[in-house]
């Protein structure tokens, strides 16, 4: 049999599994979905008891496509900022809350009030509501029962690795992700944890991304039709583990990843007072990798939520995604700005680099003569000028943006790429292998169970490029008039929010 590697994502919509061959080509997929509930407006949880279920299930279907190759050892990747509050028999007392869960907004905003720089200092950050800092007080102050009974904490990927090994613990790059992590030191900020008022004991132990965390559970071995024993590893939060799957670590690369949402990220040195507040700074799964992030909270949701709309679905099948590319191979003739209309994609919040709260979806230029397609165009011609903010943002910090390599669901779709490109005013290349996340946690794998192979070098050989897209040099400069109306667009349309939030009393 041949050696093969697994990644495993616990992802905000579905567990994915990605197996790679010892030269990091990808050799076998699936995925499972889970629900997502928001019993308040803001919120965003799911059941931590749902994961192994979705994940053994995918494992077994990605194994079973494998024909004479076989696992040696898993990586993890998963859903960054999204703590799991665990009782002394490691079971789950709440629910997880999710990256864009916005309840803890208030707790952000003391944290900014009174620690903000402490909090830059050591991260670089605003400790924004995205932030587990925030949600680790909210916790605290809201569900003081469960907080008494917690005796530690992880993220998504942490407790599915749990499941699968019975060994818990946590790696920087998670960790980095509370802003509650000292970069120099590679350990826990106990100062700032005590100073914010947090129990110190629920904090978990720290392992490098790249080590071990423990052997495969015989059950679950039985349950994935693998061998016991095999060697996992840690992995890293799914953006992190995306810097190796999207080749984020050369010096002038933009990566773009399009699924649900969407990330906007280049390979730093560490944070500059230029993107302070406007994008945000995070350690990668090497000492030496840091990356920027740009979050662009409705990304293919936007698509899909406006979809849903128009043609009257709850939920979305495979004949729903086959429509929506037909929808954009129709209006692939537009020319910029021709839907007549102008979207603010702000549908969970703005993201970076505004960071509003109050910030809310906008729809400019209706008619009653408006067709579908058009309301499809302006949505996703507004989700590209929201990316092409945050690329503006690499670019007022020094960074030389040469390269653009994009992945996830939305390069299926030919004419998003298209438009992509010609806004950025750069060639973007698609990647083969869109599950950037994953298949960065195979390639951990891969690494750790092959010392003497370099994880950078392997991951610049193994992530290939399938296409690549020339921006339309004759609407470049159109669509540059339509950025600047855009962005007029928002700060107009921002202050009205901020009215419409006063009003509620939100």
């Amino acid at each position: 049999m041949k050696p093969a590697y697994l990644g495993i994502d616990c992802g905000s919509t579905s567990v994915k599994c990605l197996a790679i061959g010892a030269d990091g080509c990808p050799l076998g997929v699936a995925s499972r979905t889970y629900p997502t509930y928001s019993p308040q407006d803001g919120w965003m949880e799911q059941d931590p008891g749902t994961w192994l279920e979705a994940a053994t299930a995918s494992v077994r279907e990605c194994v079973r496509s494998l024909g004479n190759h076989a696992i040696q050892a898993i990586a993890f990747s998963g859903n960054m900022s999204s703590p799991v509050f665990l009782d002394a028999a490691c079971r789950p007392v709440y629910r997880c809350m999710l990256v864009g869960d916005a309840r803890c907004a208030q707790q952000a905003k003391a944290l900014t009030c009174s620690f903000a720089e402490d909090f830059r200092s050591t991260s670089g950050n605003i400790p924004d509501a995205c932030f587990a800092a925030a949600k680790l007080l909210w916790f605290r102050d809201n569900c003081p029962e469960q907080y008494a009974k917690t005796t530690q904490f992880v993220f998504a990927k942490d407790y599915l690795r749990y499941q699968f090994t019975g060994v818990l613990n946590t790696e920087p790059t998670d960790a980095g992700n509370t802003l509650l992590y000292d970069v120099q030191t590679a350990n826990w900020n106990w100062t700032l944890i005590r100073e914010i008022g947090l129990r110190e004991e629920i904090f978990p132990q720290l392992l490098p991304s790249t080590a071990q965390s423990g052997t495969l559970l015989a059950e679950v071995a039985r349950e994935c039709g693998l061998p016991a024993g095999i060697p996992v590893f840690c992995g890293g939060a799914d953006m992190a583990c995306s810097q190796l799957g999207t080749k984020c670590f050369l010096p002038d690369a933009l990566s773009i990843t399009l699924s649900t949402s969407g990330q906007v990220c280049m390979n730093v040195d560490g944070w500059r007072r230029e993107g302070y507040g406007r994008v945000t700074f995070h350690p990668g799964v090497l000492p030496q990798l840091h990356y920027a992030m740009g979050s662009v909270f409705s990304g293919g949701l936007a698509l899909n939520w406006c979809y849903k709309l128009l043609f009257g679905r709850e939920t979305l099948g495979k004949e729903d995604f086959d429509r929506m590319n037909a929808l954009s191979c129709q209006i692939s003739g537009y020319a910029p700005g021709e839907s007549g209309m102008l979207f603010l994609p702000f549908l969970s919040g703005s993201g970076t680099p505004y960071f509003s709260p109050v910030d809310r979806g906008s729809l400019l230029g209706l008619t009653i003569a408006t067709e579908p397609a058009r309301y499809f165009s302006a949505v996703m011609e507004g989700v590209t000028m929201h990316i092409r903010e945050n690329a503006d943002v690499f670019r007022d910090m020094g960074c030389d943006i040469r390269r653009v390599f994009v992945g996830g669901g939305g390069t299926h779709m030919r004419h998003w790429m298209q438009m992509l490109a010609t806004v950025l005013d750069r060639e973007v290349e698609i990647l083969q292998c869109p599950d950037a996340s994953t298949l960065g946690a195979a390639l951990i794998a891969l690494a750790g169970t092959e010392p003497q192979l370099d994880l950078m070098q392997l991951a610049e050989q193994a992530v290939q490029v399938c296409g690549v897209i020339h921006p339309q040099k004759e609407y470049t400069r159109r669509y540059e008039e339509l950025f600047l109306i855009y962005q007029s667009c928002y700060q107009a349309v921002h202050q009205i929010n901020e009215q419409l939030s006063a009003f509620l009393g939100s």
